[in-house]
């Protein structure tokens, strides 16, 4: 099985979210959340104005990030 194939397997939620369905995710204001995916920091794959990814993706990134202070 090809690798990427198995990436997306493990996020049985990728689907397209909108920037409100996001910011509710990671607990942040949408402006903040505006700035966070203008600046390439979110694990998001963006297709125009429209965000693909999941909640398991968000959740391992704020996961991976704890501690820390992230500056964009």
């Amino acid at each position: 099985m090809d690798t990427k194939k198995k990436e997306l397997d493990s996020y049985g939620d990728f689907r397209k979210y909108s920037v409100e369905e996001i910011s509710s995710m990671l607990g942040v204001g949408k402006t903040k959340t505006r700035e966070m995916l203008q600046s390439r920091l979110l694990p998001v794959t963006e297709i125009g104005r429209d965000y693909f990814t999941s909640k398991t993706a968000i959740q391992e990134f704020l996961s991976d990030n704890v501690g820390k202070e992230l500056f964009f």
